[in-house]
C-alpha cells in the first residue's frame, strides 16, 4: 500500500514536470491523418458509436482504460490498466508503449473523471492537438468542448466545427 502510494505520487509528479515544459504550440495547416482516442471504458459503454461519430476521413487508434482487470469483460479495442504504469509514469506494457509510440494528429481524451492513468496518457503523449471534454484537465489539452460523455452527437459537431476553423480537414 505504501509502495503504491509512492508510485502514484512520482507518477503525478512526471506528469507535472512534463506540462510545466509545455510551451504554446503552433497550429499548423496541415489535415488530420491519424487520431487516437482515450476512453475510460468503465464509463463508456458504447465505444463504436464515438469512433464511428467522428467522420474524419483519419486512421483511428482507441485506447480503453479500465480501473481493474476482469475476465468476464470482453474487450475488442487495446485496453490498460492502472497497474500498466510504472515509477514516473512510464508504461510497462507494451499496448501503452505501441500507443504512445504512434505519431497522433489528433487526441481525443474521451472521459470526464480526473484519474490519474487517463491523465498520463493524455499529457505524457506528444499529439500534435489534443482535444477534451468538459470536465477534464485544461493544463493537458489544447483545447476542450463543454458537454457530456453522453452527448456524442454534439462533441463531434462541435470538433468538426473548431477543426474547420482551425483548417485541420482535408478538403
Amino acid at each position: 500500500m505504501f509502495l503504491k502510494a509512492l508510485q502514484y505520487k512520482s507518477s503525478k509528479k512526471a506528469l507535472t514536470k512534463q506540462l510545466s515544459k509545455t510551451i504554446a504550440k503552433e497550429v499548423t495547416e496541415h489535415p488530420i491523418k491519424t487520431i487516437g482516442i482515450l476512453i475510460n471504458a468503465d464509463e463508456i459503454q458504447h465505444v463504436a458509436e464515438i469512433t464511428n461519430s467522428i467522420e474524419i476521413d483519419a486512421k483511428i487508434h482507441v485506447l480503453c482504460y479500465h480501473k481493474d482487470f476482469k475476465k468476464t469483460r470482453t474487450i475488442t479495442h487495446p485496453t490498460f490498466y492502472e497497474k500498466d504504469f510504472g515509477w514516473k509514469g512510464t508504461p510497462k506494457t507494451e499496448t501503452l508503449q505501441a500507443f504512445f509510440n504512434t505519431p497522433l494528429d489528433l487526441l481525443i481524451s474521451y472521459y470526464s473523471s480526473d484519474t490519474l492513468p487517463l491523465q498520463l496518457v493524455s499529457g505524457l503523449h506528444t499529439a500534435n492537438l489534443k482535444v477534451g471534454i468538459a470536465g477534464t484537465d485544461q493544463q493537458i489539452h489544447d483545447m476542450i468542448i463543454q458537454t457530456k460523455e453522453t452527448e456524442v452527437a454534439v462533441f463531434t459537431t462541435e470538433l468538426h466545427k473548431y477543426l474547420q476553423i482551425l483548417n485541420k480537414l482535408s478538403k
